[in-house]
């Protein structure tokens, strides 16, 4: 009896000690934030060049939606970011979440070509004109046609803007593009502003002295997250189990100290 009672103790603890996924590894934007227990709405914002943009809206429980009397604030995300990344940690220390909770109407951009950011009226991924694009597409063409939308559907004739990385260069390239659209925003809060990388340190840097033909041929010429989807699943698995590990790559790609990074989430 001993013999076959040990194992299975054995197998109890190992059970108990197993790290299990995150439940939000393959939500959506809206998906996550009703988790939370938040209101969304989800949006496609249509370019002037044709590509269809997902936005997300996130507000507070008990806000009429029909009033639209709170300021409305636009988040931007980073570099090979998407929407989510504001929403992406524990609601009181994500930055969405925060927003909603201090009463403003929290919108969250995609730029084209990021996961909620494939489609487009003519071109599909699969074409490599649709991805003939570079930061001066997306300040010249998301970012207005995604603040306009914004201003048109709530009423208001401002917004706050924030921008992280990224989405501070597509913002100054906007801003400084259109002036009449710049007095719209009340404040552009720009968080680790990007105009130039001549002094980072990043490995991913590196990779603009590859020759072009080069990058290219590894690359190809369509979006290489796009084309490296598959590995989603072995991944969410892997950094599950070695979530510390996960977290320093990260860290010495992004930068940033593990410390202040939440594993569970990566």
């Amino acid at each position: 009896l001993a013999g076959f009672t040990a194992p299975s103790t054995l197998n109890s603890d190992k059970s108990q000690n197993r790290k299990t996924r995150n439940p939000e590894c393959f939500m959506n934007v809206s998906e996550i934030i009703r988790y939370h227990g938040y209101p969304s709405e989800e949006y496609q914002v249509t370019t002037e060049d044709g590509y269809i943009l997902g936005s997300f809206q996130l507000w507070v429980d008990g806000y009429n939606i029909g009033t639209w009397q709170k300021p409305v604030v636009f988040l931007q995300h980073a570099f090979l970011g998407d929407a989510t990344h504001w929403i992406s940690n524990l609601p009181n220390n994500s930055l969405g979440f925060l927003l909603a909770d201090a009463g403003y109407d929290v919108w969250m951009g995609n730029s084209r070509g990021n996961t909620w950011s494939l489609k487009h009226k003519t071109l599909n991924p699969s074409q490599k004109e649709f991805w003939q694009f570079s930061f001066d597409e997306m300040g010249k063409y998301d970012i207005p046609a995604e603040l306009y939308f914004v201003m048109n559907k709530t009423g208001q004739k401002d917004v706050y803007y924030v921008g992280h990385s990224e989405g501070t260069t597509i913002g100054f390239i906007a801003f400084s593009t259109y002036p009449d659209l710049a007095k719209q925003v009340k404040m552009f809060c720009a968080l680790g502003p990007v105009t130039m990388c001549s002094h980072a340190t990043s490995p991913l840097i590196k990779i603009t002295k590859v020759p072009e033909s080069l990058l290219r041929l590894v690359l190809g010429c369509k979006g290489a997250m796009h084309q490296i989807g598959f590995l989603k699943g072995p991944m969410t698995q892997l950094c599950t189990s070695l979530d510390k590990f996960c977290g320093h790559v990260l860290c010495y790609i992004a930068g940033g100290n593990i410390k202040n990074l939440n594993t569970v989430s990566i």
